[in-house]
């Protein structure tokens, strides 16, 4: 089913399995599963309302500019042509998508050496930070951008589908955050989004900064919210086991009491 061209059950383009089955990180896929009963739900809390409002434009936007008035948006027009193990890598150059001068073809060519580096490398740090927050690029193909010039309601459509995009995917980055006791309204704020549409206006590869860094908690962040998670549990046990100890004091306590009050009646007698 859809409306006004935009599937309705879907999240980020797919349906919730498709979606979760690309999930491997377990705290991301737990994620996953709350921002999408949230959406399905109609939820307004905080996480939702702060995704909403980063996401929304102008009444009847038919421009990616008009669509996203929180961000200072740059179009590309041309067809890019990036495979998704490229896009992938720490080091594809994304960042260049940012500066107005260069097209959407511009990266076509560039070519991956040597193993996937790290993101904490020192002159991919420099180059994310160079973007700075609440900026946008959006790659969009020949075609598409002939079809939305020649039906401004098909280019509504396809503002609204990104925008529907950007929210889903911000409610599942923001619930990700949130796990981690980072301030979902500042990292929110610190985002900047580069969006590589197909002929159909779907996102076909998308890339986000946050703070400096690729979107997400750092390996640091994730180790540091693990080891609080396993103290947090052993804490539990403990807990657990007092009760257990204590309940089992009171119980032999009991039974005692017990003892001496019938000892009590035998002596009476």
């Amino acid at each position: 089913m859809a409306v006004g061209g935009i599937k309705t059950g879907y999240y980020m383009g797919e349906t919730y399995q498709e979606r979760l089955n690309k999930i491997t990180d377990k705290n991301a896929a737990n994620a996953f599963q709350t921002a999408y009963a949230k959406k399905m739900a109609g939820s307004t809390d905080a996480i939702s309302s702060i995704s909403r409002s980063y996401s929304a434009g102008k009444a009847g936007a038919a421009n990616f500019a008009d669509a996203f008035l929180m961000y200072d948006v740059v179009t590309h027009v041309g067809n890019a042509d990036i495979s998704s193990a490229n896009w992938q890598r720490n080091d594809f150059p994304f960042w260049k998508y940012f500066e107005k001068g260069t097209g959407a073809d511009a990266l076509n060519d560039w070519t991956p050496s040597g193993p996937n580096p790290p993101q904490t490398r020192s002159d991919l740090q420099r180059n994310y930070g160079s973007i700075g927050p609440g900026r946008i690029a959006v790659l969009v193909p020949d075609s598409l951008q002939a079809k939305m010039d020649a039906d401004p309601a098909y280019a509504r459509q396809i503002m609204a589908k990104l925008q529907e995009w950007k929210e889903d995917y911000d409610r599942w980055d923001n619930t990700v955050a949130a796990g981690y006791g980072m301030n979902v309204a500042e990292h929110q704020a610190s985002k900047s989004y580069v969006f590589d549409l197909d002929e159909e206006g779907n996102v076909r590869n998308c890339t986000v900064t946050s703070s400096g860094g690729i979107s997400g908690p750092t390996e640091e962040e994730r180790r540091q919210f693990e080891a609080e998670q396993e103290a947090k549990r052993k804490r539990r046990v403990k807990y657990i086991r007092i009760l257990e100890e204590s309940a089992e004091r009171r119980k032999l306590q009991e039974k005692e009491n017990m003892r001496r009050y019938i000892d009590t009646l035998y002596k009476k007698e």
